[in-house]
């Protein structure tokens, strides 16, 4: 037996299809399990990246505020939902700067390592004519 929820588990909601569409992608998300709670986060910040015209303050208010609005949207209990908005508010700005600093951390490795690998198998990078 499937663990997924039946079609009439997601709410339906009058307006536009995305509307919809956002609502049916977090009715599957369990803000109350912590690790499902992140991933979902990490998903908001990847989608937040491409917005090349807002700023990294912008971008992160905008995550917060998506990210609170599919707490409120889910089925959990209003204490729930409070404890989540607070730990919005308190926690996960640092959560975003986090990723942040992973990701220029990772980005310093890659070129380390392509450095080292120009070193050691220069060929691979020679021109061929």
């Amino acid at each position: 037996m499937s663990s997924d929820p039946a079609p009439e588990a997601v709410p339906v909601v009058s307006g536009p299809a995305a509307e919809v569409v956002a609502v049916a992608k977090t009715a599957v998300v369990d803000f109350a399990n912590k690790s499902e709670l992140l991933k979902f986060v990490t998903k908001k910040i990847a989608e937040v990246e491409i917005l090349a015209d807002r700023s990294d303050e912008d971008k992160a208010k905008f995550i917060i505020d998506e990210v609170k609005k599919a707490i409120r949207e889910s089925p959990l209990s209003e204490e729930q939902k409070t404890e989540l908005a607070t730990w919005c508010d308190v926690s996960l700005p640092y959560v975003i700067e986090a990723v942040k600093l992973v990701k220029a951390e990772a980005s310093k490795v890659v070129g380390v390592a392509l450095a080292e690998v120009r070193k050691c198998c220069p060929s691979w990078f020679a021109k061929k004519a």
